[in-house]
């Protein structure tokens, strides 16, 4: 176990969270840009709360304490600290395994229901690494693989010929100068492929020493757009054997790869009232339900979902200079599409907790150490990105201290 600290996101990161979602549910124009804060796998059974609580459509549990596995969990003091959280008013909670299909917790405070279609901001983007690690376990991709010849732009001088697709997904691809440069991510009518054209041209930061790939940690959208235009660019047919060949669009692969096997019935990467773009906001555009995320938080927990989970969860950035980073992840390290946490940078070498905080709340996160998933679902128009990572900080010592105390049922 680690020691929790409380942890606080870039009031900046917030403000320009809030505009982009904004103009992406709108499909705006430029402006300011930034984030907010496969093997198939047969669905699980549909997760419930468990015979001694209350299903999970009802406000709240009836008990603090729910027997699942053959044990007896006491939530009593996780409950009461989410009740006691005056800045989350509205929200649904779910604490799970890898082996119980029935959810160890699961809780609505407010009005928030598990099956609420929410914007996710920056938790989106552990979909993109999902995607990009489930394609490599298909042979499709490597992690290795350069942006060229798939995305036939890319230049073939410089520091910028060698951006990879781990460098994409990872925030050291030399692009990312800070969340709060514009581009074209916010731009829906165009093709991700021309979107992946235009940061290639205009947002990598050459003037910055040492701005190699690989080289420098910086947290934004820019090299996540990339890293899609480029799984998009590299599949090859929907129908083998057609011709011409009918290449996938990246919510094709989505479907594919994530959702479908997984279930996840009501989870896109744009906003479900609308079509789908051309030239989805990866990094920050996702919409979800409390019951599809937890869907992947299991999954992703299990380890046959992504059977590599060492080389998906592993720290990326350690000792790279950090040119910007959310400040409540300034000691954290960045794998693929996912932070992983720690108290120091020198703890997360061994740190078995990542997580995807996003700028309205929505935390998600795995502790593959103590064997759970956990979800804080929620809206919070002002201030989410500090309170989700706030609140999952308390939570942790919370869940291990009732993990560790569980008792047979019998």
């Amino acid at each position: 176990m680690i020691d929790r600290k409380k942890a606080i996101w870039a009031g900046a990161c917030v403000a320009a969270g809030v505009i982009a979602m904004a103009a992406q549910a709108q499909y705006g124009g430029s402006g300011s840009d930034t984030d907010g804060f496969l093997v198939q796998l047969a669905p699980a059974t549909e997760p419930s709360a468990s015979a001694t609580a209350a299903p999970l459509a009802t406000a709240a549990l009836t008990s603090t304490s729910t027997t699942v596995g053959g044990y007896i969990y006491d939530w009593t003091d996780l409950q009461a600290a989410i009740d006691a959280d005056t800045e989350v008013d509205n929200g649904y909670f779910i604490v799970g395994n890898a082996i119980d299909p029935d959810y160890l917790f699961a809780y609505e405070k407010g009005s928030f229901d598990i099956d609420r279609v929410t914007p996710l901001a920056s938790a989106s983007k552990w979909f993109a690494g999902t995607l990009a690690m489930r394609m490599v376990e298909a042979g499709i991709v490597t992690l290795d693989d350069p942006m060229r010849p798939p995305l036939a732009f890319w230049t073939t001088f410089g520091t910028k010929k060698d951006v990879k697709l781990k460098h994409t997904l990872s925030m050291t691809s030399g692009f990312n100068a800070s969340p709060l440069v514009g581009g074209c991510q916010l731009l829906p009518a165009m093709t991700l492929y021309n979107c992946a054209k235009s940061i290639h041209d205009l947002r990598y930061d050459s003037l910055r020493p040492g701005n190699a790939p690989g080289a420098q940690y910086s947290y934004g959208p820019h090299g996540l757009q990339i890293a899609a235009a480029y799984l998009e660019a590299k599949d090859t047919s929907i129908e083998p054997g057609s011709t011409p060949a009918r290449q996938r669009n990246i919510h094709e692969l989505f479907s594919q790869y994530v959702t479908d096997p997984l279930g996840m019935t009501n989870t896109t990467w744009y906003d479900p009232s609308g079509s789908a773009p051309t030239n989805p906001w990866i990094a920050g555009g996702a919409y979800s339900t409390p019951r599809d995320y937890a869907k992947l938080l299991r999954a992703l927990l299990g380890g046959s979902f992504i059977t590599d989970m060492t080389t998906f969860t592993q720290q990326r950035t350690a000792g790279l200079p950090r040119i910007f980073v959310p400040s409540g992840a300034s000691d954290w390290e960045y794998a693929l599409g996912s932070f992983v946490e720690c108290d120091m940078p020198a703890d997360c070498a061994t740190s078995k907790i990542n997580s995807s905080p996003g700028a309205y709340g929505w935390t998600g996160w795995i502790d593959r150490e103590t064997g759970y998933y956990a979800l804080i679902a929620t809206e919070i128009s002002s201030g989410g990105d500090r309170k989700g990572v706030e609140l999952e900080q308390q939570m942790q010592d919370l869940i291990e201290a009732a993990i560790a105390a569980r008792t047979p049922a019998s």
